[in-house]
């Protein structure tokens, strides 16, 4: 008898100590390609903002802009209310943070990998 079982559609990471699940179903990962997107966009924006010409204030926004764009990946991918918690554990500093959205978007990306390597198999074979 052939037997099959779905694999599982998320998968679990540890941070600092404590579990968390990132959904890998299809809707969430559409979610997560656009907001990657925009996110990647907006930090792109940012960096090339002139901070020796803004005032306190601007720079102050920007800073906000940040942490918000972090917050928006941080709990569409681990749920609402995981920023702030994450956000004490890294000092309260966005350049520590960073670090973790840049292992958030590995995994999206391997995930994302799979996904074309898998077809890219299924085509190669179909076409022999």
């Amino acid at each position: 008898m052939r037997k099959f079982e779905f694999g599982k559609a998320y998968e679990e990471i540890e941070i600092n100590g404590k579990g968390y699940r990132v959904d890998f179903s299809d809707d969430k990962l559409k979610q997560y390609q656009d907001m990657f997107y925009k996110f990647y966009q907006e930090a792109q924006e940012i960096e090339q903002a002139d901070i020796e010409k803004m005032t306190q204030e601007e720079q102050t926004a920007l800073l906000d802009k940040q942490r918000q764009n972090m917050k928006t990946v941080t709990e569409t991918l681990l749920g609402e209310g995981t920023f702030d918690e994450l956000f004490e554990l890294a000092g309260r500093s966005t350049w520590n943070y960073m670090k973790l959205i840049e292992f958030l978007a590995e995994i999206i990306e391997e995930r994302f990998s799979e996904i074309k390597e898998e077809r890219r198999k299924k085509y190669v074979k179909r076409a022999k």
